[in-house]
């Protein structure tokens, strides 16, 4: 009989418990911090929850009452760095787009793909996170799920200052436009060779070029 592999098991990623008391929220919050410290330092590869536990100055049963296993001390940390990223988009659209037409977006992309990169660079090990998301089966479709919600954040501004709906068109191209600006910030955060200011600029005109082409496309005859 064939062992499954990870991507074909279930993996859970759910915390068994949110800590209600001060020492129980001092012991979580510990443990995340353990945990982006040594993705910086030893890797996705090698982190365990028994080094998680060791950094953290808590016994590896005072983990498990937390979190079930590895991954899903990754998730609950990288939903941290998820949610630090919506919270740009959203400060955003909220100081450059609110009261403006849609060529607002366009021209403050180079902004937003800035802002993103540098929330990430200062999370905690927030490059390594982002690779494991792409990388581990078990957190892929955290990943993924954050990028269609993004998606589904953008096509509706956009659609907001076009004044059309919010068709699925516009969600699926949409899509596109976060994966085009998730590339162009891997590459600002991973390549040493890159100015990473020149990697979201480059990202940014992309960006702008897809949009006023291809979300442009797909806004018109939209009612």
């Amino acid at each position: 009989m064939q062992t499954a592999t990870m991507s074909e098991r279930r993996v859970e990623l759910v915390e068994k418990n949110r800590p209600q008391q001060q020492r129980a929220i001092k012991t979580y919050e510990a443990i995340l911090a353990a945990t982006g410290e040594l993705l910086r330092e030893v890797g996705l590869e090698r982190i365990s929850t028994n080094i998680i536990a060791e950094r953290a100055g808590v016994t590896v049963p005072a983990l498990y009452r937390y979190f079930p296993n590895k991954y899903a001390v990754l998730n609950a940390l990288g939903s941290r760095l998820l949610g630090a990223r919506q919270t740009v988009f959203e400060r955003w659209q909220q100081d450059r787009l609110e009261g403006h037409g849609p060529y607002a977006m366009l021209e403050g992309l180079n902004e937003l793909l800035l802002g993103v990169y540098r929330v990430t660079r200062d999370f905690p090990g927030g490059v390594e996170l982002l690779h494991g998301m792409q990388v581990m089966a078990p957190l892929q479709k955290v990943q993924q799920e954050y990028d269609w919600t993004v998606a589904r954040s953008f096509a509706r501004v956009w659609a907001d200052l076009n004044r059309v709906h919010c068709t699925e068109e516009l969600v699926s191209k949409s899509r596109v436009a976060v994966a085009i600006g998730n590339a162009s910030i891997q590459v600002a955060l991973e390549d040493p060779a890159m100015v990473p200011e020149v990697a979201v600029q480059e990202g940014a005109s992309a960006l702008r070029s897809y949009l006023e082409h291809g979300l442009m496309k797909a806004t018109r005859g939209v009612n």
